[in-house]
C-alpha cells in the first residue's frame, strides 16, 4: 500500500472506531461495569474519593518489580490514570510542568522532544540522556518520545542515573509508560474536544474478554486536528504547525493459566504536520515572519510480545521487540522572511531488542533478587541537505546544496543483576552491577551540489566499542510503617557516537560520558495516610561531558571536553485533607554548571543549558456532590519554571515564567454510563515563553514561542 493510501484508510478506519464506540456507549448495555480497583468506571471516578481520606496507593515497576512507590529507595514521580485526566494531561511536554526538576524541551510539532532531568542534557546529540519506555520496551530516538496518553495505566518518572537495570542512555532518568491491558471485564471510553485555534481531539477505547479467563483484547485509537497557535504574517497564513496526528494501538492478551501471562502489542502513529514556527530571539510572538512553510512528516509502528511467569520459586519475564519510524522535516533555517537558506532533514531508525529477566517471587519479602540480560540491533540512517538559497555571492558562489548522508549501526548487549536484603523488617541494602557492551559502526558521506567548492565527495568509515561496568548501591532504613529514609550512589552513561553536523570532522568520534549519582531522601505518610511528603536530595558529578559547539551558520561539532556538577532537592506533597479535596505541590531546585575544561574553550563556572534553576507547580481540585450520581470537580493550578540559559556563553536567557491553567466540570451516572463534561483553559494569563531556541553568534539566534492562551471543552463517556 502506498503511504498516501494509507493515510486516507486509517483515519476512516479510526473514525468508524470511534462511531462504533460511542453509539455502543449510548446503546442498553450489557458489559458488566468494571470495578474501582480496575479503571476509572466508577461515577465521577470518584465514590471512594468521599467515602474515605486516604490517599490512592500507587504501585510502580521501577525496579522491574511492583512496589509501593513510597517504599522504592529512589526519588520517583508517578502519576496514575486518575491524575493525569484530572489535570487535563494530553502530550509528554506537559509532563514536565508535574514532575520536579524535570523539563521538556521542543521545537514543533512531533519533533524531537529534549527531556532534561536534574540538568542533565546534551544539545542535538543522537542518544538521548533520558531513557524513555512503553511497557518495558526502550524507545531508542528522540523522534517517538511524543507518545499517545490516551489510554495508560500510569506514568513513572525515575530520576538520577539508571544504568544498573536500564544501560545505556539513561543517564539523567527514565520516563516510563505503562499502558492499561484489557481484563475480564468489557469496557470502553470515548472523548470528544474541542477548543480554540479549530483544535480537535477524538479518542476510543474498548476492551475486555474474547474468552472469559482465558484471551482479551483491547484497541484504542486517537486523532488530533489543529489549525496551529502560530500566524506567518508574510505568507499571510494562519495555519502554521497545524497538525494532523493519528495513534493506534492493539493488545491481545492470553493467560493459559494463572501463572502465565502473554501480551501482544501492536501500535502506529502518522503525523503530517506543519513545522518550524521559529522568530529571532528578541521578537519572539506567535506572529512570524518565514518565506517558507515548513512541513513534517513522523511515521512510527512498533510490536511486542511480552512473555511473564509467575512462579513459586521464581519469577521470568521475556520482552521482544521491534520499532521502526521515519520522521522528515523541511524547514526555513534562517528563521527569516529573506529567502537565504533551508534545511531537509529526514531519520529512518528501526530497532530489535530481547530482554530475559529472572527474578526473585512476589512472596520473598527478606531476600529480593533480579538477574537478566539484554540484546539491541539498531539502525540510524541520517540525510541532511542545506540549500543555500543564494550562495555567497559577495565571493562569486551561485546557489547551491550540501548534503550529508550518516548510517549508524548499533549493537548492544548486557548482563545485569540487582539484589535487596532486608534486616528485621528496617533495614534493606541494595547492589546491582550491569556490565554492557556497545558497537557502533559509522559510515559518512558529504558533497556540493553543484560542486561549488571543488571538493568531491568525501566519505569515511568508523567504528568504536565501549564495555563498562555500571554500579548501584542504596541503604533504606524504615522507622515506621509510614516512614524511610535512604541514600544511594549509582552511575549512569550517555553513549559517545561520530560528529556528523560538519564535514571537517565528519567521522570523528566522540567518548560515552559517565556520571555518579550520589542521593538521599525521607518518604512519609502522615495522618492516616491522608498527607505524602517526600524529599530528596542529589549531587552528580560528570565525567567526559559530552558538549555541543557550533563552528559556523549551519556546522557544529561534538566533543569530550568538560567536567561538570549538578546538585539540587526535590520536594512532593499530596494531601486531602476533607473527602473530595485535594492539595499538590512539587518542588524542585537544580544548580548545575559546567567544571574544568580540558581543551579549547573554556566555560567553567558556566550553567549547563537549559537546566531551571527552581521548578514548582501547585494545584487544588475539589469534587462536590450534588447527588448519588452527579459531582462537580474543579481545579486551579499554577506551574512555575526559572530562569535558565540556551547557551554555553549564558547570554541567550530565558526569564521565568509561571502557567496558571483551570478545569471545572460535571461528572454524572445515567442509565449505567458514566459521562463527563469538562471546560478548560490552559495559560491563563497568556504568559509568553519559548519553549526552545538555536542559533550561534554567526547567524543570530532564533526562538519558538510557546502555547498561548487556549481553552475549551471536552466531553467523555464510559462503559
Amino acid at each position: 500500500m502506498k503511504k498516501g493510501e494509507s493515510r486516507f484508510v486509517l483515519p476512516s478506519v479510526m473514525n468508524l472506531f470511534f462511531a462504533g464506540v460511542l453509539i455502543l456507549s449510548f446503546c442498553p448495555v450489557s458489559f458488566a461495569v468494571a470495578d474501582e480497583k480496575e479503571s476509572k468506571q466508577e461515577t465521577v471516578q470518584q465514590k471512594s474519593t468521599h467515602e474515605k481520606y486516604e490517599l490512592e496507593t500507587i504501585i510502580v515497576t521501577s525496579q522491574k518489580r511492583e512496589e509501593n512507590i513510597q517504599k522504592v529507595p529512589a526519588s520517583i514521580t508517578a502519576l496514575s490514570e486518575i491524575r493525569i485526566e484530572d489535570a487535563g494531561i494530553q502530550e509528554m511536554e506537559d509532563l514536565g510542568f508535574y514532575t520536579p526538576n524535570l523539563y521538556v524541551g521542543k521545537a514543533g510539532n512531533n519533533a524531537e522532544l529534549q527531556p532534561v532531568i536534574r540538568g542533565m542534557y546534551n544539545r542535538m546529540n543522537p542518544n538521548p540522556t533520558v531513557g524513555f519506555y512503553v511497557d518495558d520496551v526502550a524507545y531508542s530516538r528522540h523522534m517517538a518520545f511524543d507518545a499517545d496518553l490516551s489510554d495508560i495505566e500510569r506514568i513513572e518518572v525515575l530520576k538520577g542515573p539508571q544504568g544498573t537495570l536500564f544501560g545505556r542512555n539513561t543517564e539523567a532518568g527514565v520516563i516510563r509508560i505503562i499502558t492499561k491491558k484489557p481484563g475480564n471485564k468489557w469496557e470502553g471510553k470515548a472523548s470528544l474536544s474541542y477548543g480554540n485555534y479549530n483544535t480537535q481531539e477524538y479518542s476510543a477505547v474498548a476492551k475486555g474478554p474474547l474468552v472469559e479467563d482465558k484471551v482479551f483484547f483491547g484497541i484504542s485509537a486517537k486523532q488530533y486536528l489543529s489549525d496551529g497557535y502560530f500566524e506567518n504574517t508574510y505568507l499571510d497564513t494562519d495555519k502554521v504547525e497545524d497538525r494532523d496526528d493519528l495513534t493506534g494501538r492493539a493488545t491481545l492478551r492470553w493467560t493459559p493459566t494463572q501463572a502465565w501471562d502473554i501480551i501482544l502489542n501492536a501500535d502506529a502513529k502518522q503525523c503530517e504536520d506543519g513545522f518550524f514556527a521559529f522568530a529571532p530571539i528578541g521578537e519572539m510572538t506567535h506572529d512570524i515572519n518565514l518565506d517558507y512553510a515548513g512541513e513534517l512528516e513522523n511515521d512510527l509502528n512498533g510490536q511486542s510480545l511480552s512473555v511473564n511467569f509467575e512462579g513459586d520459586r521464581f519469577n521470568f519475564t521475556s520482552i521482544t521487540a521491534h520499532r521502526d519510524g521515519e520522521l522528515s522535516e523541511i524547514y526555513d533555517m534562517d528563521a527569516t522572511s529573506a529567502d537565504n537558506y533551508r534545511a531537509d532533514y529526514g531519520q529512518d531508525h528501526g530497532q530489535w531488542s530481547q530482554e530475559i529477566r529472572f527474578a526473585s517471587p512476589k512472596s520473598a519479602k527478606v531476600f529480593k533478587w533480579l538477574l537478566g540480560a539484554y540484546y539491541l540491533d539498531e539502525d540510524f540512517d541520517v540525510d541532511l541537505t542545506y540549500d543555500y538559497r543564494q550562495g555567497y555571492p559577495a565571493y562569486g558562489i551561485p546557489p547551491f546544496k550540501t548534503a550529508t548522508l550518516t548510517e549508524l549501526d548499533t549493537t548492544n548487549y548486557a548482563f545485569f543483576g540487582q539484589a535487596t536484603y532486608t534486616f528485621l523488617e528496617k533495614l534493606g541494602l541494595t547492589a546491582g552491577l550491569r556490565y554492557e557492551n556497545d558497537k557502533k559502526e559509522f559510515k559518512g558521506s558529504t558533497y556540493n551540489s553543484p560542486d561549488v567548492m571543488g571538493t568531491g565527495i568525501t566519505e569515511v568509515e568508523n567504528e568504536k566499542t565501549l564495555k563498562v561496568w555500571l554500579p548501584k548501591f542504596a541503604v533504606d532504613y524504615h522507622f515506621t510503617r509510614d516512614a524511610m529514609s535512604y541514600a544511594g550512589v549509582a552511575k549512569g552513561y550517555t553513549a559517545g557516537s561520530f560528529n556528523d553536523l560538519d564535514d571537517s570532522v565528519l567521522g570523528v568520534p566522540y567518548d560515552a560520558e559517565f556520571s555518579w549519582n550520589y542521593e538521599a531522601g525521607l518518604k512519609t505518610a502522615w495522618l492516616d495516610n491522608r498527607l505524602i511528603l517526600n524529599l530528596a536530595v542529589f549531587y552528580i558529578e560528570w565525567e567526559d561531558k559530552q558538549v555541543f559547539i557550533h563552528t559556523g551558520a549551519t556546522s557544529a561539532l561534538f566533543k569530550n571536553a568538560t567536567e561538570a556538577t549538578s546538585k539540587g532537592v526535590e520536594l512532593e506533597a499530596l494531601v486531602r485533607p476533607v473527602p473530595g479535596l485535594e492539595l499538590v505541590c512539587g518542588f524542585g531546585y537544580t544548580d548545575a554548571e559546567y567544571g574544568q575544561w580540558e581543551s579549547g574553550e573554556d566555560y567553567e563556572g558556566k550553567k549547563l543549558e537549559m537546566a531551571p534553576e527552581f521548578s514548582y507547580n501547585l494545584a487544588a481540585q475539589y469534587r462536590y456532590i450534588l447527588s448519588d450520581s452527579a459531582t462537580l470537580f474543579c481545579r486551579l493550578e499554577l506551574q512555575h519554571v526559572g530562569a535558565f540559559y540556551h547557551d554555553l556563553d549564558n547570554e541567550i536567557k530565558e526569564s521565568a515564567y509561571n502557567l496558571v491553567n483551570a478545569r471545572v466540570g460535571y461528572e454524572s451516572e445515567f442509565r449505567g454510563l458514566n459521562i463527563s463534561l469538562y471546560l478548560w483553559a490552559k495559560n491563563l494569563l497568556d504568559e509568553e515563553y519559548a519553549t526552545g531556541a538555536f542559533g550561534s553568534d554567526t547567524m543570530g539566534w532564533f526562538a519558538r514561542a510557546g502555547d498561548p492562551q487556549t481553552f475549551g471543552v471536552t466531553l467523555t463517556c464510559r462503559f
